[in-house]
């Protein structure tokens, strides 16, 4: 029988670091995350104080305004990243990325806060996250994964700290709607990037499933419902957070907008360089669940002195530096492991699912943090985030410690027995997961490094012919 292509490379090969592939394609595509998210940040520090001399502005449509957009994110994360399993990454993202620029025009135009509400939900259907995850999924190989996921998520924590920064000054000279029009003419820019990316040979193909099996294999695996619940929580706690933190900054500190960078350039740079080698030893370690854990709790602990000293300039800038710390170590570490444990054939909805968790907690922490705003004021709100830390904190418990994996996947010439097949993969301790894609005859196998499998799964592979 004919022996089918092989799409992984050898195990063997240097694990140290990523190929300079690998690299290039990933710092593209790690930029094109940044360069849409850098335009969704710098409206944070800036949007509560500027957003309300729009006609029918209030602490509830505001509130609305900042998260809309995660509504219509949220929405259509899944459908995207479905979309771009079955038609392919590059059609998707270019076509995402035109409705975020045409979006983000509108709300450059808009005069009401009804306006700036209905620009926010076309900037939100632009739902390329899970695409462009999955499309960095691709191009690099599981042995290299985990790294690319955290330079992946070091550009956007690279780029959230930098938009914090840039907000407040541009705001001062071009306003609200000038950062609006910069994001669209960002989102256009990197449309350039993705169709510069080339897909390599070995990259999983594109899949012709049905969104349905698809939804229900990444639904039904508990770790990654913990750990979308995680993202979900972890963006809504940050938006709600901004909505106070403008005015809390100006009481506590004395600071206008346009000078809270002077805060928040020293606290994100410090963040950044102090989750760096958390991040790293979580990867050396296989470390997830225990830097996880430790993240949630000192996030709790930051929230937790701004509602203790609350007029305290010391406590303030205390706290943030904690919460913007933690912060930046669960960004970078929730993707990767997401992408460890999500069905293989299935990365694109299943990293779909995460991005839609992720956003739809933008959406209700904008409008749960405007809603409790209005009644209970700033310290309603940190208690709002404290409890739904210490929810996360308890949801991922029993999630389970990082296996060293990698994905291989086989042509086969002609449909196996997949009872005999499943029967024959049972009996080899290495293979945690696997599956049969029959429309495209394509056999997906994830495996322990730890745990030899070459000599049993050459027999197996003899057998069905593949």
């Amino acid at each position: 029988m004919k022996k089918g292509r092989v799409r992984w490379r050898s195990p063997r090969a240097s694990e140290a670091s990523l190929t300079r592939f690998e690299t290039g394609a990933v710092v593209s595509l790690g930029t094109v995350l940044s360069l849409r998210m850098l335009g969704l940040f710098m409206i944070y520090p800036i949007f509560s104080r500027l957003a309300d001399h729009y006609a029918g502005a209030t602490t509830l449509t505001i509130g609305l305004a900042l998260g809309s957009y995660g509504l219509t994110q949220g929405v259509f994360q899944l459908p995207f990243g479905w979309l771009s399993d079955r038609w392919g990454r590059k059609p998707v993202i270019v076509a995402g990325l035109l409705l975020f620029a045409l979006g983000s025009g509108i709300a450059a135009l808009a005069t009401s806060i009804t306006g700036l509400i209905v620009g926010r939900l076309i900037q939100g259907l632009g739902a390329i996250g899970s695409a462009t995850l999955a499309f960095i999924s691709d191009v690099t190989h599981e042995e290299h994964r985990a790294r690319a996921m955290a330079v992946a998520g070091g550009f956007i924590g690279l780029s959230f700290g930098l938009a914090i920064i840039l907000g407040p000054l541009l705001a001062e000279r071009i306003g609200l709607a000038g950062i609006f029009w910069l994001t669209a003419l960002s989102a256009l820019g990197a449309m350039v990037l993705v169709l510069a990316v080339r897909r390599p040979a070995w990259a999983h193909p594109p899949t012709a499933s049905r969104i349905r099996p698809a939804l229900r294999a990444v639904l039904l695996q508990r770790d990654l419902r913990r750990l979308d619940f995680g993202i979900l929580i972890q963006h809504a706690v940050l938006t709600s957070l901004f909505l106070i933190l403008p005015g809390l900054a100006g009481r506590v500190l004395g600071m206008d907008t346009a000078d809270s960078w002077l805060l928040y350039l020293p606290l994100l740079a410090g963040a950044f360089v102090l989750s760096l080698p958390f991040v790293v030893l979580a990867e050396i370690r296989a470390a997830f669940r225990r830097y996880l854990r430790i993240g949630i709790l000192v996030g709790g602990i930051g929230l937790a002195l701004l509602l203790v000293v609350p007029n305290s300039a010391v406590g303030l800038v205390a706290g943030l530096g904690l919460y913007f710390g933690a912060f930046t170590l669960l960004e970078a570490l929730l993707p990767s492991w997401v992408s460890r444990v999500t069905p293989v054939g299935f990365s694109g909805s299943g990293l779909g699912v995460y991005s839609s968790c992720q956003f739809l907690g933008i959406f209700i922490g904008g409008v749960a943090g405007g809603l409790v705003w209005a009644r209970a004021g700033v310290q309603g709100v940190l208690v709002l985030d404290l409890v739904a830390l210490a929810a996360w904190f308890v949801v991922s418990w029993p999630i389970a410690p990082v296996r060293r994996c990698r994905t291989c996947v086989f042509k086969l010439s002609h449909r196996p027995d997949v009872r005999l097949l499943q029967a024959r993969l049972a009996t080899l301790d290495g293979v945690l997961d696997w599956r049969y894609a029959e429309d495209e005859g394509l056999l997906y196998l994830r495996l322990d490094t730890a745990v030899p499998v070459d000599e049993g799964l050459g027999l197996i592979r003899e057998q069905f012919g593949f």
